[in-house]
């Protein structure tokens, strides 16, 4: 739309407050609850057998096992997280740390036998693999028939500039390929899974992290002292540590601003009941 002197100046005034008051009013976004809450309705049993793919340091792993009574096996190509994994296990009540525990491995080599697992639980882990088909292969080949993939990452939309993009990508680990849609929905078809539902959160966890803390205006914040004073932070934390933390502030942003958006994909796979 066309500048319109009059209507910036007289009209659009006359309805500004009454705007501001409505995007006051919260959209009720979904939060990482929903990621439970999709796996609750696949009516696992109890004792049902789950995988945790870049477990990090274990939260997921435990909420699985705690929430549902699964027995989990987390599995990451770093050994920090393992470590911190195992430790929190030690601290966790015997009934639950009896049911998780943690190995070496990644989204393409998973160290279990072929159709063992009832579930896959994947979060935020597909855009830093290099080959999504791979992947979602490994998925398949782990999975007992009827069992089902929970996945959820962040995906790049139309509105980031490929510029945006390059930078971002290649500070926080990204492989360009595996944040683009397409080629996540191309991997999937290959693999053979079966598209139970693809949930589209758009920026909705950007917003519930506001609501909830002020996590995303806190990374505004950030953003802008770290582009306002760079010399400052690059010589108390170094070149390295400075351009990760810009990254991991402008992920924020972007999601916030629909640059990045957030995805669930629940996949099944073939036979079972």
């Amino acid at each position: 739309m066309a500048w319109d002197r009059d209507f910036f100046y007289d009209t659009y005034p006359r309805a500004e407050a009454a705007f501001g008051e409505r995007l006051d009013e919260s959209l009720d976004p979904r939060g990482p609850s929903v990621l439970l809450q999709v796996v609750r309705e696949l009516d696992l049993q109890p004792d049902s057998r789950a995988v945790d793919v870049g477990c990090g340091e274990g939260g997921h792993a435990f909420r699985l096992a705690t929430h549902f009574g699964f027995r989990v096996l987390g599995i990451d190509p770093v050994q920090r997280h393992l470590d911190l994994a195992r430790g929190a296990r030690r601290e966790e009540v015997p009934d639950i740390a009896a049911r998780v525990s943690f190995e070496r491995g990644s989204a393409t080599r998973i160290p279990v036998p072929d159709s063992s697992q009832d579930l896959v639980w994947c979060r935020d882990v597909m855009v830093h693999v290099d080959d999504p088909a791979e992947a979602y292969d490994e998925f398949a080949r782990v999975l007992r028939p009827g069992g089902h993939v929970v996945g959820y990452q962040a995906v790049a939309t139309d509105l980031l500039a490929p510029e945006e993009a390059d930078w971002l990508f290649e500070v926080m680990g990204v492989v360009p390929g595996s944040a683009d849609p397409r080629v996540l929905d191309a991997a999937i078809a290959g693999s053979g899974l079966e598209v139970v539902d693809t949930i589209d959160l758009a920026g909705e966890w950007g917003e519930w992290s506001q609501e909830q803390d002020g996590r995303a205006a806190r990374a505004l914040l950030h953003l802008a002292r770290l582009l306002r004073a760079p010399d400052r932070y690059r010589a108390e934390f170094g070149d390295a540590a400075y351009d990760v933390m810009l990254g991991d502030c402008r992920w924020h942003v972007y999601r916030m601003m629909g640059k990045l958006a957030g995805r669930i994909d629940v996949l099944r796979a073939p036979g079972g009941r």
